[in-house]
């Protein structure tokens, strides 16, 4: 469990000698990544340093409720893509990444080369593919990001926003599945404090409306679930449909409903990466599987893409990966 104290400490010490904070969260940013990285702008502001988020996704990729945000946030908060930042980088730049760890889920890893000048606040667990720092502050047990960047804020005495308020509770929300899982009694006492700064879990809830075209493919997947031995799921998709990461994590969230201990979904992404989701109900830690393949995550919640991968062959691997030694304190 990191300490929230330390990293209030490093974090402040690190903006007063910067030239600019820079804010990164991960590709495809998700609720949670969005509303850490703007909630963590009001750190910065409170040191009157220019904060900058980096945000590098075309819109027409974004889900509806990261767009109302991104939208909403414009106002008050600086978010730019990759190639206006370069033209403002300087090398006493401070990177603060949220959400992410990993090199290739980061659009500016390029820009990233100095360790004494990166921070990286996330609730994914590190490995050969995390960004080099001296500051890494990871807490698995943690919710999500949004949770520890509350936290953060808290210590800094910063007042929370009405609109941070909501972004955050998103953030939770989205990563808890909705409070059903890998959300403890602290992370619900966030929750409480964070509708006291006026947060509301009905607009909330409205930003995750669906679309109908998407609700009805990651609803096809659902149908082709083939339940395992050691009560894991697995989910193969046709190899010749191509679909959204995100789809892919839900259809694995929905297999979570039935009786089973871990979900596993995997489907094409593009032309040449396979795409595999990985969820649990805390029974089963899907980091280690994940990372077998590639990837990481926590013990809840895990992903991996394989470049140049076949859909069907991605499946056979994985199910000669899946045995019972995965199941947390067996």
């Amino acid at each position: 469990m990191i300490n929230i104290k330390d990293l209030k400490t490093d974090l402040e010490k690190k903006i007063q000698e910067s030239e600019k904070m820079i804010i990164v969260p991960h590709n495809k940013v998700d609720f949670d990544a969005i509303a850490s990285a703007i909630a963590l702008s009001l750190v910065g502001s409170k040191y009157k340093k220019n904060s900058q988020i980096i945000v590098n996704d075309p819109p027409y990729i974004m889900e509806r409720g990261c767009k109302i945000i991104m939208d909403d946030a414009k106002a008050d908060f600086n978010i730019i893509n990759k190639d206006k930042y370069s033209k403002i980088y300087t090398p006493e730049d401070l990177f603060v990444l949220t959400d992410v760890n990993k090199k290739y889920l980061i659009s500016v890893d390029d820009m990233i080369t100095n360790k004494d000048k990166t921070l990286i606040i996330d609730h994914h667990e590190p490995d050969k593919n995390t960004v080099e720092t001296n500051s890494l502050y990871i807490d698995s047990s943690m919710s999500s990001a949004s949770e520890i960047v509350f936290r953060l804020l808290n210590e800094c005495k910063i007042k929370i926003p009405q609109n941070v308020a909501n972004y955050l509770l998103a953030g939770i929300y989205l990563d808890t599945s909705k409070f059903v899982k890998n959300a403890s009694s602290n992370t619900m006492e966030v929750v409480s404090k964070l509708m006291c700064c006026g947060a509301d879990m009905a607009t909330v809830s409205n930003w995750f409306t669906e679309d109908l075209e998407s609700y009805k493919r990651v609803h096809s997947l659902v149908s082709e679930i083939e339940l395992l031995k050691y009560t894991y799921a697995l989910i193969v998709a046709n190899k010749d449909v191509e679909y959204e990461k995100e789809e892919l994590a839900k259809a694995a969230d929905e297999a979570l409903k039935f009786d089973t201990d871990a979900a596993f979904v995997i489907g094409r992404l593009s032309d040449d990466i396979v795409g595999v989701s990985a969820r649990s109900k805390g029974k089963v830690n899907v980091e280690p599987i994940m990372q077998n393949l590639g990837g990481g995550g926590n013990i809840t919640a895990g992903a991996a893409q394989i470049k140049n991968g076949d859909v069907e062959e991605v499946g056979k691997s994985l199910k000669k990966i899946l045995k019972p030694s995965y199941y947390v304190n067996r």
